[in-house]
């Protein structure tokens, strides 16, 4: 029944199939309909398996993707900026992210580890900017990403001595 509808609707799809053709098309596709309605009715009533999945013809769609923490950037720079005592801060944009926690260092603590600030939260990967700095002070960065599964680890530390004009 279906091949047979699937036929008739094509003669009918060029827009120049006579009334007859029409009609036996609009038959086609009544009795198609009738089967597929008999055909659910046998699954919901006599099967384990629900008529959304196979009633339709079609095959289930698949479960939405799990979400999971993201990525971790895979670079970071810094860079003079074209302004003085700033400079500019990049990384490796994350698609899986939504926000980026940035940490800046200008200081060792008794370690010998640089001694990490928090700077805020921000969406882009680009145009971040760090100021005042200080001429000849070494400064590390690093980055993690973050969206609604958690924070990744994170990112390669850069590392720069900044010069003030």
């Amino acid at each position: 029944m279906a091949l047979d509808y699937v036929a008739k609707q094509a003669i009918t799809a060029n827009g120049r199939a006579s009334g007859i053709q029409k009609e036996e098309k609009d038959e086609a596709r009544a009795a198609v309909l009738k089967l597929m309605r008999a055909a659910a009715s046998y699954i919901n009533n006599f099967t384990e398996i629900t008529s959304v999945q196979l009633s339709s013809g079609f095959l289930p769609a698949r479960n939405p993707k799990r979400g999971r923490v993201p990525d971790a950037p895979s670079w970071t720079w810094i860079r003079r900026s074209n302004r003085p005592a700033e400079i500019q801060l990049g990384f490796e944009a994350v698609r899986e992210a939504y926000l980026y926690e940035m940490q800046i260092a200008d200081e060792p603590d008794e370690q010998g580890n640089p001694l990490w600030r928090s700077l805020p939260l921000v969406s882009d990967s680009r145009g971040n900017y760090y100021a005042p700095v200080a001429d000849g002070v070494r400064y590390h960065f690093r980055v993690r990403s973050l969206n609604r599964h958690g924070k990744s680890t994170w990112s390669p530390v850069a590392v720069r001595t900044a010069w003030v004009d």
